[in-house]
């Protein structure tokens, strides 16, 4: 059976465009987000809430019944979970699949439970424009955003989206050590200037043959969900641009420049933007 594969980045930073270009490939099903994995925004039971549940609650069964440990359940739970995306690959006509949701940048522990030997696709984009695609979202996303399931909320500013980006990156560094994570990690910027050449790597990586598909995803049909803002972004072009790149030169005011450089000295501790 082919590794669990999944790609990963702060919101923002190019994931849908990327799995739109991979969902192309004819061996590919990367599909609409999946927030009932871990509960990372909505209101969905998710699969991480039922692990919770059957290993800790008193009347769960790795509580009750001895020689059932918190393993077995991960690893039923991630049997459950590929079958849904097996499922979905095959009804799609597609080999395997690649799921795609940028918030699992922040659950990566318990993605490892569920799948120890899976391959990640980090994309990281300039945190300065990320930052000012988030404030864009206000009224698609509310005015807070989401620190992570257990550090709460915080007002939605180009400065606070730029501040939880470098939090979020420099977590999943240390998560890529700790895990000795399998991760191939690519530029938003690289991959809209120079696809192939990205793409090239990138289905290298998961095994995949190179396929011109990938590069006309707007000739392609996919799953567009109108929940999701980066689906709906992406859905209304049919080709790569560079117009988000470098956006922040016109949208950051001169105080927040200020400020910004103060953030990247402070907490950013010299992450490459």
């Amino acid at each position: 059976m082919s590794l669990p594969l999944f790609i990963i980045g702060v919101p923002r930073s190019g994931t849908t465009l990327l799995r739109i270009m991979l969902d192309s490939h004819p061996n590919l099903a990367v599909g609409p987000e999946c927030p009932w994995t871990a509960s990372s925004y909505g209101n969905i039971t998710s699969f991480k809430d039922l692990y919770h549940s059957l290993v800790e609650d008193k009347r769960g069964p790795v509580v009750n019944f001895s020689g059932l440990s918190e393993e077995d359940i991960a690893s039923i739970l991630g049997e459950a979970f590929a079958k849904i995306l097996n499922s979905y690959a095959q009804a799609k006509g597609k080999k395997r699949w690649l799921e795609k949701t940028p918030d699992h940048i922040t659950e990566v522990p318990f993605l490892v439970k569920l799948f120890p030997n899976s391959k990640y696709i980090h994309i990281v984009r300039d945190g300065r424009d990320v930052a000012c695609s988030s404030y864009k979202e206000k009224e698609t996303w509310g005015k807070n955003l989401n620190l992570s399931n257990s550090r709460g909320k915080i007002i939605n500013t180009r400065l606070n989206a730029l501040k939880r980006w470098c939090l979020w990156i420099k977590q999943f560094e240390k998560w890529q050590q700790e895990y000795e994570l399998n991760v191939c990690q690519i530029r938003y910027e690289d991959l809209v200037k120079e696809p192939r050449m990205v793409l090239e790597k990138v289905l290298s990586f998961i095994d995949e043959p190179w396929s011109d598909d990938v590069l006309s995803y707007g000739k392609k049909k996919h799953d567009i969900p109108d929940w999701e803002a980066g689906s709906r972004d992406v859905s209304q072009t049919s080709q790569i641009t560079e117009k988000g790149v470098g956006q922040w030169q016109s949208k950051f005011t001169n105080t927040d420049k200020r400020q910004k450089s103060k953030l990247l000295s402070k907490v950013c501790d010299g992450i490459l933007v």
